[in-house]
Order: C-alpha cells, then structure tokens, then sequence
C-alpha cells in the first residue's frame, strides 16, 4: 500500500530589493558626506517608512527622539575603498533599500587655472543674442566678477608703472587685494568650478577625465542591473552631478534597451513601446517647442513610463539584458542652462537633440508615424535617444532672484528637455536666509515648501524629496507583505487502489 503525501509548500518568494544611487556635485567633496546626509533625510527621519516594524528603529544619536535604522557595508559595486553601501531594515512593505554614492571629485582634481580660463572664456566671448533670457543675469555677474578679478591683478603694476600710488591708495593695498584674489581663485573657484570647466565640454584636455567619471558611473549602474536582489533603481542627482548622471544615463540605456544585440520581442513589451511612443515628441524642433502637458496628461504619461520599465526590469533570458532605472531625480541642476553650458546657443541645442546626441522627456519620435520604434527593424525596437520612455524625470528646483537668493544655478527643465519632466519648485531657508540656498534640498536643519502657483504647498521640501524617490512605490499596485512560510501538519492519506 502506497501513501501519498500532500506537495511540500514552497517558500514565499523574497520582496526584491531597490538602489538609490546619489551623484554629488561640484566641489572637493568627502566620501560618504552626501551619501550619509542624503539617507538621513530620505530615510532615517521618516518614520512612515517603518510604521509597525519591530526593530527597525534607534534612539537618535542626537538624543531627540527616534530614527529607522540602516547599517554601512563595504561593497565593491563602486570601486573605491572610501566608499560603503547603506542599507536599510525592511520597510512597511518588506522591501529593503540599498543606497549607493557614485563618488567622481578625485577624478577631476587638479584642473589649472588656464583651463578654467579657457572654460570662462568660452562661455563670456559670445554674442548676447546666444545667451539664454534665464541665464543673463549669472551672465552679467559672471563678466562682472571676471572684470574685478582681472582689475586687480592689473592695477598694481599699474600703479608701480605711472607712480599712481598715491593719487589712488597705497601700493599695499593693491598688493593685498592681489594676494585675496590669489587665494579666492585657488581656494574657492578652481575648487568648484574647475570641475564644471572639466565635465562640461569636451575639449582634449578634459576627455580622459570625462570617460573616467562616466566608466565609474557605468560600471556601478551595470553591476547593480545585473543583480536579481534589485527590480528598480532611482537614480538621484545634484548640481553638475545632474550632468554627469544625464550622460552615464543615456549610455546606460545605448547598451541595455531592446535592440539587434538585445533582442527582445515580448508582445506585451511592444505594446508599451508604442503607448510611450504616442506621447513621442516631434521630429521638427519648431513643432517640439510648442508641446505642452497639463497635470493630467503628465500624470498619465508618467504612468505608462512606469509600466514600460516593469516590462524591461526583468528579461526573459539570462542572455538579454534588463533594464531597472524607473527614475531619474535632479536638485539644483544647471540643465536648466544646457543651451549656455552644454551647447553654445539655442540652434546647437535642437541640433543636438535633432542628432539625438540629447535625449528628451518624452522622446523625439523616429517618424511621423511609429512613435519611438525603428518602423523598418523587425523585431521593432526604440532609438537610442528614448531613456525617458521608461525612467521617469523629476526634477526639484529653488527659484530665487537670479542673482542671490534661492539657487540661481537652477531652474524648470521642461523647456530644454521637454514637458514629460515633473518640474517642482520649493522654496528654502536656511542660517542665511535665502542667500544661495543650492546646497539644501535635502538638509534637515533648512526650512522649506513647495511652492504652488501663487501660494504655499502643503509638502515640505523634505516630503518632495521623498515623494521623488518613492520608496514605497506608490505608482505599484497594492500588493499584502509577503510573510513567512508555515509549515503544516501532514493528513494521513487513504489508501490507492
């Protein structure tokens, strides 16, 4: 006689984990400085996050209340020893975040002062007319400051040359004004802006730097696409970091979308291709610039980009490669200044997009006719400049003055790069006021809001941060937290004829 036994229950499958990945900006960064001030304002102090978790929280180590825990792990993902993962208890989902920091400041120190020379040259020795309405006022105060550093490093062999010494002001006080500015332009503007004088443009100088910054850029994102414990990676960004992730983004996607190497023919796949590609913008730059979007129409294209990266996140073969950037954050960016700083006027702008050397949100269409797919490839797959069909924009500005107050060097996106962007604007506050506030979106001692046509928001700067990043998945179907599997009392079985 035979027994049967019931099928041995199978192990509830884990909740995949997500990356967030943060690109820092210009200046002499410390490794893990943003990293860890970032966690601490998108996680740590947001207790919603762990609601009802046991375990999953600490005392402050400042000693006012609670925060949710995280640990610091080594990891090799980012190449450099001075570097650690974060990671965090499950959240209310059962889904835990590891958070990355693509470190690049060591690669581009040392710039000299005759390329940031040549780098303020290029971008002063224009013609008016190419110079953008939102970037003339940094424009002016950029020649003013450039015209007082070059009158004071003049002026006191001048002075030593005609005797002027004391028509004007003695010798000494030139010679101190010279040795401030010396120390000005070696401590504060070659640390700064030396690196945008090193990304932004390509000249032969700076392109080894640029493949260097991009490579480790590249090889963190690869290594974490090609990891099953992650289904989604954010990818946030800060200040000329905005530019460094726009690029390692779109070469990102040149190796990993559908294409005659990736060859992937998921019907589903298409389908979501070509409701993406309805939204695609059109191919005359003329046409593009009159392109808007209402809440409602950036809503829904917003959420057929969600769908078309749940599609690509998993590929059907170990062969073909997947797809897992679903969103792409900025703070603070100078992209709102590409036409001035990435480009030399507004006419290399819409060539370079017409090239597709830059990608828009939503994607220019390949036709009249097929959206964003090649209409005589078969199997059909999307151009190389269509990212931001599948990885949502947001993108979080502070709109001040454009001279001091808020952060001048950012600003709405949409009309460079197109109106799929989410373009939010808050407004900051921090030791100083207003004055410059480009180093605070996510600072927890800084006050701030967003900022809805004409009146306050309701979100602090902090709940748009952490509504960009969405960590709980909002644009995700409800889904009951997986639990534990329980093993059960066997029934004896009759017996088998």
């Amino acid at each position: 006689m035979k027994v049967s036994l019931p099928a041995k229950p199978s192990p509830t499958a884990a909740v995949p984990r997500q990356a967030v990945v943060i690109v820092h900006g210009m200046g002499e960064q410390r490794p893990m400085d943003t990293i860890r001030s970032f966690v601490a304002a998108v996680w740590s102090s947001d207790l919603s996050r762990t609601e009802g978790r046991f375990g999953a929280r600490k005392p402050n180590p400042n000693g006012e209340g609670v925060i949710n825990k995280s640990w610091v792990h080594p990891d090799r993902r980012a190449r450099s020893y001075e570097l650690r993962r974060i990671t965090t208890p499950d959240d209310i989902n059962g889904r835990r975040t590891e958070f990355y920091e693509l470190y690049w400041s060591d690669i581009t120190q040392g710039t000299t002062v005759q390329r940031l020379v040549a780098w303020v040259k290029g971008l002063l020795l224009r013609k008016w007319s190419d110079v953008p309405a939102d970037a003339r006022r940094l424009y002016i105060a950029a020649w003013a400051v450039s015209v007082l550093i070059a009158a004071l490093l003049v002026v006191p062999n001048l002075i030593e040359w005609f005797g002027l010494g004391t028509w004007l002001a003695p010798g000494w006080v030139w010679s101190l004004a010279a040795v401030v500015v010396g120390w000005l332009v070696s401590s504060f503007l070659l640390p700064y802006f030396g690196d945008v004088a090193i990304y932004v443009r390509a000249e032969p100088d700076t392109i080894a730097k640029r493949t260097e910054v991009r490579e480790r850029g590249l090889a963190l994102l690869r290594g974490l696409s090609d990891d099953p414990a992650y289904d989604r990676i954010v990818l946030v960004s800060h200040s000329l970091g905005t530019i460094v992730a726009y690029d390692i983004l779109q070469l990102l996607w040149a190796e990993r979308a559908p294409s005659g190497r990736n060859d992937r023919t998921e019907p589903e796949l298409l389908k979501a291709f070509r409701a993406v590609g309805k939204k695609a913008l059109p191919i005359d730059s003329g046409e593009r610039d009159k392109v808007t979007m209402d809440a409602a129409e950036l809503a829904e294209f917003r959420g057929l980009q969600w769908q078309l990266y749940r599609q690509l996140r998993t590929a059907p073969s170990d062969k073909l490669d997947s797809w897992k950037v679903s969103d792409f954050v900025t703070f603070g960016s100078p992209l709102t200044h590409a036409e001035f700083l990435v480009t030399h006027n507004a006419a290399d702008f819409a060539k370079a997009v017409d090239e597709r050397l830059l990608s828009t949100c939503p994607p220019v269409a390949e036709t009249r006719t097929s959206g964003i797919l090649y209409p005589q490839k078969s199997p059909k797959y999307p151009h190389h400049a269509a990212v931001f069909a599948a990885t949502r924009w947001t993108n979080i500005h502070d709109k001040g003055n454009g001279w001091l107050t808020g952060d001048p060097i950012s600003g709405p996106l949409s009309e460079n790069f197109g109106p799929g962007i989410l373009n939010i604007q808050v407004r900051l506050n921090w030791a100083f006021g207003r004055i410059f506030t480009h180093t605070n979106y996510w600072s927890t001692a800084a006050q701030g809001w967003e900022v809805l046509p004409g009146e306050r928001g309701p979100r602090s700067h902090l709940d748009v941060l952490r509504d960009a990043v969405d960590l709980g998945r909002k644009a995700d179907p409800l889904r009951p937290v997986p639990k534990p599997a329980t093993r059960r009392r066997r029934k004896p079985a009759g017996p088998i004829a």
